[in-house]
């Protein structure tokens, strides 16, 4: 009788439809040239004690079948019926329409049957087209690049067995035969619901913070313009007029100087009263801004700044167009206050760039100064209010901010706001 160990391999023949994943990599260990061992017969002598090489396999793969049904991850295996030659040559289409159809779950771990919320057996079996049925149109367009690149890393919206939605974060690996064709592949992957839920709720939390600081801010904006009217219009007017009062009174007390120059006095005091309303209400909201429009606003700005800090201001406006409407217009302005108050405040600058872009698609505004530079640490400090106010301003409105620094050569902001779209609240 011979001995079965030095017969021949069999043929290297695909296993078949249900056979379970190791059985599939057996399959691969024998194409690709692995030494064939026989079981012994029931009843045979017990073999030769083991090379140690061989023990050191048997243990390796006793640990690997450990980590496979203990991990805390879900593995498992999903093999072809038939290998598939998955190339420019082949209608990718087609195949996709087979390969959902015959591309079945052979293994899996507890851990993966518990994301599913399923026992193991009730997976085995499952194609693509049970596992995506609620979104064919995006599972096969995961299986196309999946088997594109020949791996892959995705999260994924899928579904347990009960229908409940399950977000799963995945790394999968397709697996070869020696000619190339994809036989099927296995995956690890793990339950990421909670961490998007999580996700979920802090992304619509700071959208509705956003919307609501955007409503504060317009209702500011509302507020100011109104303080700023009354001011001006009321309290101007009266002021006015109780200085013509008094001019007219001092007219007639020519014969008494003493009361003359008491009367002086106060028309004075009262100018300088005109000019603080002029001043309060224009900081609340200039009247330049409504009536002129945003160029001629920020131009204003930039020859108040230079005469209030004596800091040299260049204005430059590189293109005009007319279309800012009247929020857009107040954001840009305010955020042109909040950073010439930083460079007069921290920045120990001698000069200060200003630059208005004003084009069919986008508002850019820049101011560059020539100062300390503001520092990373700056920048990113929780007590810069100041900063987080320009940023903010400008995501309410679609836009985006860059604020860049260099020691002692200045700090850069460069502001973008789209035009048109919805419109600000």
């Amino acid at each position: 009788m011979s001995d079965p160990s030095k017969d021949p391999p069999p043929p290297a023949t695909f296993p078949k439809s249900g056979d379970s994943g190791l059985t599939r990599l057996a399959y691969l260990r024998q194409v690709l040239g692995a030494p064939h061992v026989a079981l012994p017969e029931a009843g045979a002598p017990p073999p030769a004690a083991l090379h140690p090489a061989e023990k050191a396999l048997e243990e390796s793969q006793r640990l690997l079948e450990l980590f496979f049904a203990q991990s805390l991850d879900g593995f498992f295996f999903m093999m072809l019926e038939e290998p598939i030659r998955w190339d420019d040559s082949t209608d990718k289409d087609a195949l996709l329409d087979w390969v959902f159809q015959h591309h079945r779950i052979t293994r899996v771990n507890d851990a993966m049957a518990a994301q599913y919320g399923a026992r193991k057996e009730q997976l085995i079996g499952l194609t693509p087209a049970a596992l995506f049925a609620h979104d064919l149109a995006h599972g096969r367009q995961r299986w196309r690049d999946f088997f594109d690149a020949g791996r892959l890393h995705i999260e994924t919206d899928e579904r347990r067995l009960d229908g409940e939605p399950v977000w799963i974060e995945g790394d999968y690996h397709c697996l070869y035969a020696p000619d190339g064709r994809i036989m099927g592949h296995f995956g690890i992957q793990r339950d990421i619901t909670a961490r998007r839920r999580h996700d979920e709720e802090v992304r619509r939390s700071r959208e509705e913070l956003r919307a609501l600081a955007a409503r504060l801010q317009s209702v500011r904006e509302d507020e100011r313009t109104r303080i700023s009217r009354e001011v001006h219009d009321e309290l101007g007017q009266a002021l006015t007029g109780l200085r013509l009062d008094l001019s007219w009174l001092k007219s007639r007390l020519k014969d008494r100087p003493e009361l003359s120059e008491r009367v002086q006095s106060v028309v004075a005091r009262i100018d300088g009263t005109i000019d603080s309303v002029r001043r309060i209400a224009t900081e609340l909201r200039p009247s330049v801004l409504d009536h002129l429009g945003l160029v001629a606003a920020v131009e204003w700005q930039a020859q108040e700044f230079e005469k209030r800090t004596g800091i040299t201001t260049r204005f430059e406006l590189s293109s005009a167009h007319p279309a800012v409407d009247d929020a857009r217009a107040t954001t840009v302005f305010r955020i042109l206050q909040e950073s010439l108050t930083n460079v007069a405040r921290h920045a120990h600058a001698s000069h200060v760039d200003i630059r208005l872009a004003l084009g069919p698609d986008a508002v850019t505004l820049q101011v560059a100064d020539d100062g300390r530079g503001i520092s990373e640490a700056e920048r990113t400090a929780l007590r810069s209010l100041g900063l987080v106010g320009i940023r903010e301003r400008a995501i309410m409105c679609g836009g985006e901010c860059t604020i860049e620094g260099w020691s002692g050569r200045g700090t850069n902001v460069v502001v973008r706001i789209p035009l048109g779209g919805s419109d600000i609240q």
